[in-house]
């Protein structure tokens, strides 16, 4: 197979680091890759903040639900969208910056662009990552402590690291590929529902090797989804300058 497709369908969630720090040569390699990402109309939205400062890391961990991998991983990262650059060529040309959902969304989309790039280009070089959601629990505390810029969006939080091969964890299965790759129209609701069945098969397979019988892919997606979660990040993007509504 193909190296980079190899490293692709490679990729976990790491949540166990071994304590060894990562060259700032190996991150300048990565990012300098990641910057290769498509980006609309060549705008390169979004920045990534690294957390060095050890007490910052120790009160992230706590923001971000008791998460020791942001701790120990060898490196933190905060994913941004980033629209401040923008302002600041609008503001020295004396010109407007008009913000809407759209100029929201591009950064978002950039962001995540370059973000999944990121983490190719570092486990290409041998570390491991992990998406850290929960930067976004507590997103005002997050603003404080890092003194996060108006037209700056934290969106998430990236670990990486080099694993630690004694608590190693398989790659989860994915949908089938007939899931997500539809010619013409959309799947119809049957068809859906059966390419999700054949997930669910996959699924409780995995969490049976782990221990783990009785679960599947779809019980664990209608939990998630039965309550709304993190309902005032509306009100905190708009406070750094986003259009939402």
């Amino acid at each position: 197979m193909n190296p980079t497709l190899e490293t692709m369908r490679a990729h976990r969630s790491v949540r166990a680091f071994l304590p060894d720090g990562i060259p700032d040569d190996t991150i300048r390699k990565a990012v300098s890759a990641a910057q290769q990402a498509a980006t609309s109309s060549w705008i390169q939205g979004y920045a990534l903040l690294q957390v060095v400062d050890e007490d910052e890391r120790k009160a992230l961990a706590e923001l971000t639900g008791g998460q020791r991998q942001v701790l120990e991983a060898g490196a933190f990262f905060a994913i941004c969208g980033d629209v401040r650059r923008h302002q600041l060529i609008a503001g020295r040309e004396g010109k407007p910056h008009l913000a809407n959902l759209e100029t929201f969304l591009l950064a978002v989309v950039d962001a995540s662009l370059f973000a999944q790039n990121l983490i190719l280009a570092f486990e290409a070089q041998g570390y491991g990552t992990c998406c850290i959601g929960g930067l976004r629990n507590h997103l005002p505390d997050v603003d404080t402590l890092l003194e996060i810029p108006a037209g700056v969006f934290p969106l998430f939080g990236l670990c990486v690291g080099v694993p630690d091969p004694a608590l190693a964890t398989a790659t989860r299965p994915r949908l089938p590929v007939e899931a997500v790759w539809m010619t013409g129209r959309y799947s119809d609701d049957a068809a859906m529902l059966a390419h999700i069945d054949d997930h669910d098969r996959a699924a409780a397979e995995h969490y049976a090797a782990r221990g783990l019988d009785g679960r599947n892919w779809s019980g664990g997606i209608w939990r998630r989804f039965a309550k709304t979660a993190r309902d005032d990040l509306r009100d905190y993007y708009e406070s750094k300058g986003a259009k939402l509504r």
